[in-house]
């Protein structure tokens, strides 16, 4: 983990705080001694060292009081596509609109930066798409009049991460393991080098006004990606390509399931190589990542 300064008399605020990255990132930061101001949904989740504020990416009348006195957003909150949606139309309104409102609250609360977590290969797409959703999560920052930057990662890995951890539940329930994606590549990034990189760029204005997209220093194929989750799990299951045009069924039908390891949001992420510059943390934000391989057989699935 590389340990970055942020100018702690600042009042930071973190959206999604409770969830896989935002947790990471108020941790970091109340480690630093940094004022945190931790933004969620519901308040019972797991915001330790943060001042927790309830607000609703929905309900705009929450979202300026719980903003009032900060400096810099740090805005994780989203649908991501792992997650099935928990109502119709979820993705759009929660990423898309949501952002549009979080937006409007922090020009009203006097919000002087907005560092925004999206993904890889975000793009316009179909006006339905997963995808869709997130590029206009981006189009709210970059027009909010704000000085701004999207952080846009590959995959990531580390403690509770959903993708590996999806990987590890398929292997143990399934006799085969069905590889979707096969030959595309995807850039593992550690989730504490991701956090690394969110927390500097609120706490400069070197890259104001850029989407980076940022990825570990190893490009996998998804077949590579799963065989590496089943040697560390120990788990070995004869490995089935499966394209994407015969997972959707299998991925409405399991959308059912409270905690699903596939949902039809996910596919859209094997249509393309969620890769970019093996070196581009190095290159732009000056510390080496930690490698996938090395963090897995020193940590397992879950360090």
């Amino acid at each position: 983990m590389v340990a970055r300064a942020f100018p702690v008399a600042e009042a930071i605020a973190v959206t999604g705080a409770s969830g896989f990255v935002g947790r990471h990132v108020v941790q970091r930061l109340a480690h630093a001694g940094a004022s945190v101001r931790a933004v969620v949904r519901n308040p019972s989740g797991d915001v330790a060292g943060a001042a927790v504020i309830q607000a609703d990416l929905l309900e705009v009348a929450t979202l300026a009081p719980a903003l009032a006195g900060i400096k810099s957003l740090i805005h994780c909150a989203a649908i991501t596509a792992d997650h099935k949606e928990p109502f119709p139309g979820a993705y759009r309104r929660v990423n898309a609109e949501g952002t549009r409102n979080l937006v409007w609250a922090a020009r009203r609360a006097g919000v002087e930066k907005i560092v925004l977590l999206n993904g890889l290969g975000t793009r316009r797409g179909s006006d339905r798409s997963y995808m869709r959703t997130r590029w206009e999560m981006s189009e709210a920052v970059r027009n909010s009049g704000l000085p701004w930057v999207a952080l846009q990662p590959s995959i990531l890995f580390g403690d509770r991460a959903p993708y590996p951890a999806a990987l590890a539940r398929l292997a143990r329930q399934f006799p085969v393991m069905p590889v979707l994606g096969g030959s595309r590549r995807l850039q593992p990034l550690w989730v504490e080098d991701l956090v690394s990189c969110l927390t500097m760029a609120a706490g400069s204005s070197q890259w104001d006004g850029r989407s980076i997209d940022l990825g570990g220093p190893d490009q996998l194929t998804y077949r590579e990606m799963t065989k590496l989750v089943m040697d560390t799990i120990g788990v070995h299951r004869p490995m089935v390509p499966l394209p994407s045009s015969l997972a959707r069924v299998p991925a409405r039908v399991m959308a059912l399931l409270p905690n699903p390891p596939l949902v039809p949001a996910t596919l859209e992420l094997f249509d393309f190589d969620n890769v970019t510059q093996p070196d581009v943390v190095e290159e732009t934000f000056g510390f080496q990542p930690r490698r996938i391989t090395d963090h897995f057989l020193a940590n397992g699935l879950d360090g």
